[in-house]
């Protein structure tokens, strides 16, 4: 397990200063042939690299789930006073013709937030089949900036990613465009993404299957976090992020960006509060937990 954990580390290193998951970590030893994709050996290199985090001789990964949640605050009023100016932004959208939307499944969106932070670009955040409330918030809020929306999809080539995706469309409808950025069908043929158990006991993988070509009983499928790149924005070893900054900046302008340009800036300045969660204005979009 040790030259394991040795390209684990090497893999959490190629993204500094960004953090990744275990599932990352976990995806990209399998696309290397470096372990087998399977429940059991997840969960036996996150019990190895636990430990070794422990013994303080691994990075700190991304939990994505699990938070502390504190009440805001500050030592004083004075150091209150001091860090809002930190908190004030422009809209870097404003005055735009169009508007970009990023859809992202499950909990891509945590990295994508950072990411597309600097471009003042939201992120919807897709955790299945969501409720009609939340799409009524994404529909007003498009419907308030009075110009055309448009939306990129960043979700796993599976039949459930494929009609969450649909429903999605359907439930909101204040789409212009709607374009699929990662993973595509294209992208499958195009790169040779390695393969997954697909859902075979969903009730729309046979139609799916048969769509696309694959093997209904084994079940074999795509997904997005074994793909590096798309077409026209494949990205250097070990830099997933090259990928989305060429494809939001293609979004942005509407011409491809020359090779090897810095596409990300520095991070915006944050306020040191004493608390694990932003409370930056603006406040993200919400909605009730009623179900669709």
């Amino acid at each position: 397990m040790a030259p394991r954990r040795g390209r684990a580390r090497q893999i959490v290193d190629g993204y500094a200063p960004l953090k990744v998951t275990l599932r990352q970590v976990m995806c990209r030893l399998a696309a290397e042939g470096v372990l087998p994709h399977t429940p059991p050996m997840y969960r036996r290199l996150s019990a190895q690299l636990a430990q070794a985090r422990r013994e303080g001789r691994f990075l700190d990964l991304i939990d994505t789930i699990r938070q502390v949640h504190v009440p805001p605050a500050w030592p004083s009023a004075g150091a209150f006073v001091a860090e809002m100016p930190a908190w004030f932004r422009l809209d870097r959208t404003a005055g735009q013709k169009q508007a970009l939307y990023v859809a992202a499944e499950k909990d891509t969106h945590q990295q994508l937030t950072g990411w597309l932070e600097f471009a003042g670009i939201p992120v919807l955040v897709v955790r299945g089949f969501s409720s009609q409330s939340y799409a009524d918030v994404v529909r007003d809020r498009v419907a308030h900036e009075q110009r055309e929306a448009h939306r990129a999809v960043v979700g796993d080539f599976d039949c459930s990613g494929e009609d969450i995706e649909r429903d999605w469309v359907e439930h909101t409808g204040c789409w212009s465009s709607v374009t699929r950025v990662l993973l595509a069908y294209e992208q499958v043929r195009t790169y040779g993404s390695p393969a997954t158990k697909g859902k075979s006991g969903d009730p729309r993988w046979p139609a799916f299957a048969r769509r696309y070509g694959f093997d209904i009983e084994r079940g074999r499928l795509r997904r997005t976090r074994n793909l590096r790149g798309s077409p026209g924005a494949t990205p250097p070893p070990a830099s997933d992020i090259y990928s989305v900054g060429r494809v939001i900046a293609w979004a942005l302008t509407g011409q491809t960006p020359a090779p090897n340009l810095p596409l990300l800036l520095a991070p915006c300045p944050r306020p040191r509060a004493q608390h694990c969660q932003s409370s930056n204005p603006p406040r993200p979009l919400q909605a009730t937990p009623e179900r669709r």
